[in-house]
C-alpha cells in the first residue's frame, strides 16, 4: 500500500522524522508531502499517532493518460472498490503541466463517471462522503482516497477558540522545534492560542493525539476494528506518567476559561496551569532552565496599543537559562541573528515565522 502523507508547508522534516519513529520510510519527499510504502496496519498507526501530518491517502489508481479515454480506463480499474462502494463523492484535481488535460471540470467529470462504473453493481449512496484527489503531474495519473477523513489537525478537543489560533499539528512543531525538554518548566504567556500548552501536554505524556476524533478508514469494506483497537490501546500504554511543568496565562479571563475548557476535553487540564495575568508585568525566574514557547498577539489580525512594548520585552527576554520561541508575522529584523534562528511556516494561509533560542 502507498501513501501520500501531507503536512504544513516548511514540517516535511518533522514529518519524515515522525514516520521513522513508527519504524516507517518515508520515500521521495517534498516540501508538503511525503510517499510512504506500508501495509494496512501503517495507514491506521500514522493516522492515529502523527502529530504533523494533514492528511493521509492512499493510493488507488496511477498510470500515464493522454487522452481523456486514457484516464477514463486508468481511474475504471482502480482500487477505489476494495475499500468503498460509496456513491457519495467529492473528488479535488491538481494539474501540473498536462498536455491534454487541461480542463479541471472535465476531468472530474471523467473520472468521477469512471469510478461510478466500477462500483455500479453494488453501490450505495452513504450519508458521509468519500474524498478522493487526482493528481495528473505531466500527464501520469494519481488517484488517491482520503484515510483521515477531515484533517489531522483538528483533534476533536476544541469546542470553543479564540482570535487567530494556531492549528493544533503547527503548535505540535513548534515544540518540537524548540527543542523542549519534556521535565522542564514550560510557560506560554500569551495562552489565548490555547493550542501550544494542549498539545504540551499531549507531547509530554505520550498521549496520542487523535482520542476524540473519527477517521473516514473506519467506514472502510475492509475496517480491522480489532487491528486499530489494538494500536489504541498500544498507545495508552506507551503513556508516561511523569511530573510536568506547564504553565498557561493570558491577560484575558475568557481566554483562561477557553483554554481550560479544551485541555479539560483533551484529559490534561490537571498537568497544566492556568493563571491569569499580563505578561508585561510578569517577572520571569532564572532559577532553572525553562523555555517559554508563545503565540502572541500581532499587528496583522490584532491592534493592541501595547503590542510594540510587548516584542521589545519578548525580544530582551533571552538570557542563558530560558529559551525562548514565538510564532508572528512580524519579521523579527532587529534580534541578533547569531543568537537566534527562524523558521519560515503558514499558519492556515498565513506567513509567520518562529523564532528560536540557538541552544548553548
Amino acid at each position: 500500500m502507498k501513501l501520500l502523507v501531507t503536512c504544513p508547508l516548511g514540517l516535511w522534516s518533522l514529518l519524515s522524522q515522525e514516520i521513522k519513529k513508527l519504524w516507517y520510510f518515508p520515500i521521495n519527499t517534498f516540501q508538503t508531502w511525503t510517499f510512504v510504502e506500508t501495509d494496512y496496519k501503517g495507514m491506521l498507526k500514522i493516522n492515529y499517532l502523527s502529530r504533523i501530518a494533514n492528511k493521509v491517502y492512499i493510493q488507488v489508481a496511477e498510470g500515464s493518460a493522454k487522452t481523456f479515454d486514457e484516464l477514463f480506463e486508468i481511474v475504471k480499474i482502480s482500487d477505489y472498490a476494495q475499500f468503498s462502494s460509496n456513491n457519495n463523492l467529492s473528488l479535488k484535481v491538481e494539474c501540473n503541466r498536462s498536455s491534454i488535460l487541461n480542463s479541471t471540470r472535465a476531468i472530474q467529470s471523467v473520472a468521477h463517471k469512471a469510478i461510478l462504473e466500477s462500483i455500479t453493481r453494488f453501490w450505495k449512496e452513504e450519508k458521509y462522503v468519500e474524498d478522493l484527489l487526482l493528481v495528473d503531474n505531466h500527464d501520469y495519473i494519481n488517484l488517491y482516497l482520503n484515510s483521515s477523513w477531515t484533517a489531522l489537525y483538528q483533534r476533536g478537543y476544541k469546542i470553543k477558540w479564540w482570535e487567530a489560533p494556531l492549528k493544533e499539528n503547527i503548535a505540535a512543531a513548534l515544540l518540537l522545534l524548540a527543542w523542549w525538554k519534556f521535565k522542564a518548566p514550560l510557560y506560554d504567556f500569551f495562552c489565548w492560542s490555547w493550542t501550544i500548552v494542549t498539545e504540551a501536554a499531549l507531547l509530554a505524556k505520550n498521549i496520542a493525539p487523535w482520542t476524540r476524533r473519527h477517521f473516514a478508514f473506519e467506514h472502510f469494506k475492509n475496517f480491522d476494528h480489532w487491528w486499530f483497537l489494538a494500536i489504541k490501546e498500544d498507545a495508552q500504554a506507551k503513556q508516561f506518567n511523569w511530573d510536568y511543568k506547564i504553565y498557561a496565562s493570558d491577560i484575558s479571563k475568557e481566554a483562561i476559561e477557553i483554554s481550560q475548557e479544551n485541555a479539560k476535553r483533551a484529559w490534561v487540564d490537571h498537568i497544566i496551569q492556568f493563571e491569569q495575568k499580563d505578561f508585561l508585568n510578569t517577572t520571569l525566574s532564572q532559577d532553572e532552565r525553562s523555555w517559554i514557547i508563545s503565540n502572541p498577539p500581532y499587528w496583522k489580525r490584532i491592534t493592541s496599543p501595547h503590542l510594540e512594548q510587548l516584542y521589545t520585552k519578548l525580544k530582551n527576554s533571552f538570557t542563558w537559562n530560558i529559551f525562548w520561541g514565538w510564532i508572528s508575522s512580524i519579521e523579527g529584523t532587529s534580534i541578533k541573528k547569531d543568537f537566534f534562528s527562524s523558521k519560515k511556516l503558514y499558519n492556515w494561509a498565513e506567513e509567520c515565522h518562529f523564532y528560536r533560542r540557538k541552544p548553548n
